[in-house]
């Protein structure tokens, strides 16, 4: 959930809530108890999760490098063995 910031309009006291986007919150201030508005924040706690981003791409492509190199070296030792895989049902 994204944090907000909301100041006292009476006060100025700044506070920070946590709640959904789609949330419509009447916040009142922790010292005074007048109504707050929220503001536009700079500090941010927005993280990108899952994969395919600029900031793990190059990482988990090189993992993704070593992990085919060590397959295709698998699979050429399999031929020369004369275990060669004919259906995707034969991968063990």
């Amino acid at each position: 959930m994204p944090t907000y910031e909301y100041k006292c309009k009476e006060c100025g006291n700044v506070q920070e809530i946590m709640h959904s986007i789609t949330a419509t919150l009447e916040v009142s201030c922790n010292i005074c108890k007048s109504s707050c508005q929220r503001i536009f924040s700079m500090n941010t706690n927005f993280v990108l999760k899952g994969g395919d981003w600029p900031s793990q791409g190059f990482r988990i492509k090189d993992q993704m490098t070593k992990k085919n190199k060590h397959l295709k070296t698998k699979m050429i030792e399999r031929e020369k063995s004369g275990e060669g895989v004919t259906k995707m049902s034969d991968i063990k």
